[in-house]
């Protein structure tokens, strides 16, 4: 069997509620596809979410074995990622660089086990303002730095400390179009500056977004994703955790607003049918839920569990070859033909998304990059 197995499926999403909810699980009696199961979580990065619960059963011991050093692993990692937000959050603002932490581990405190949920990089917003001084207090502070020349372009800059990287972002965002950009850019601002929640690592206070702009926020990064190369259900479960937690503290009539002058209240409300329809999510905490996106619900989930996080089971790589010309091609090949699927479940976005794409990749043809 494979992982587009639809019972392999069904077991693997049982046993994800189960560990987010405390539900029963669901598994046939003659269920022996354990392995298959595992690597679907590992391709979602929600291993550590639901692992406890899979060594619960009667799974191979040798899997057993690699699930708990997994656990092992992505709690030292846990560790270690909120060492290194405490350090250079103390860091920046000791050089007078106010920061907000964005998505990952500000999103882990509200999972049931926040030390299980697996890491990534660390996203922290600094703004225009401190964005160049911001390079200097991290240099200064032993992280490895990335090349000068990124403050000079881009949303971003990349730093290390050790094997942790980090993103320190001069904009959460950034729209192709400007009629949305504007409209982002205004919401971005307010969020990152006014209602931010603090949350605690070790002795050091860190700023989270606002709760309205962070549930706009996260969703708007998991459907880029989305349409560009893939998501993991991890993404759905933060979107879904942060909503669950803060629902109280959201502005509906702000994020109403914001949804449709960004046209994006329709992929929103497909996509909250994954969140109430596969992975548990009451249809009462999902702000502006509708049913008539059920359809579309397993249209997007199908793809997600086919493609992997980012896309790692589309399998780009191996089919790269030495002729730039032919990789680029292929690129282009490769993202007209997602294009023409998504164009029937969002026509515009899509379109506006491969309209940037497509003129992103000719600038950098015709610039040999």
């Amino acid at each position: 069997m494979g992982l587009n197995d639809r019972h392999i499926q069904d077991v693997f999403l049982s046993l994800l509620k189960a560990s987010l909810w405390g539900v029963p699980v669901r598994i046939p009696s003659d269920f022996t596809d354990w392995k298959d199961v595992a690597r679907l979580a590992r391709s979602q990065s929600v291993l550590g979410l639901l692992g406890e619960e899979l060594m619960s059963h009667d799974i191979p011991d040798e899997l057993r074995a690699k699930v708990r050093t997994f656990l092992m692993q992505t709690v030292m990692t846990h560790a270690k990622m909120n060492s290194v937000i405490a350090e250079v959050t103390a860091a920046l603002d000791k050089g007078g660089v106010p920061s907000v932490l964005l998505k990952g581990q500000g999103v882990a405190r509200f999972y049931p086990k926040p030390e299980l949920r697996q890491c990534g990089d660390i996203d922290l917003y600094v703004g225009v303002e401190g964005y160049a001084r911001s390079y200097e207090v991290l240099k200064q502070a032993g992280a490895a730095m990335q090349d000068a020349k990124a403050l000079k372009v881009g949303k971003h800059y990349n730093a290390s400390f050790g094997h942790i990287e980090i993103e320190v972002h001069r904009y959460t965002e950034v729209y192709p179009f400007r009629k949305y950009d504007r409209v982002y850019q205004r919401a971005s601002d307010a969020g990152m500056t006014e209602g931010l929640v603090p949350m605690t690592f070790g002795s050091v206070s860190v700023n989270t977004p606002a709760d309205t702009f962070n549930v706009f926020f996260i969703f708007s990064h998991l459907f880029h994703h989305y349409l560009t190369s893939g998501v993991g259900l991890r993404q759905f479960c933060d979107w879904m955790m942060i909503l669950h937690a803060r629902r109280d503290h959201i502005d509906l009539a702000e994020l109403e607003r914001l949804l449709l002058d960004m046209d994006l209240m329709e992929p929103w409300q497909a996509f909250g049918c994954v969140l109430v329809g596969h992975l548990g999510l009451s249809p009462e905490e999902f702000p502006f839920y509708d049913s008539s996106h059920t359809g579309k619900s397993a249209a997007i989930l199908s793809r997600v569990l086919s493609e992997g996080n980012f896309g790692q089971e589309r399998d780009v790589v191996s089919r790269r070859r030495k002729s730039y010309v032919f990789n680029k091609l292929s690129s282009l090949a490769g993202h007209l033909s997602r294009t023409c699927s998504l164009l029937r479940m969002f026509p515009r976005q899509a379109f506006r998304q491969f309209c940037h794409t497509f003129a992103t990749g000719l600038s950098r043809f015709r610039n040999g990059l």
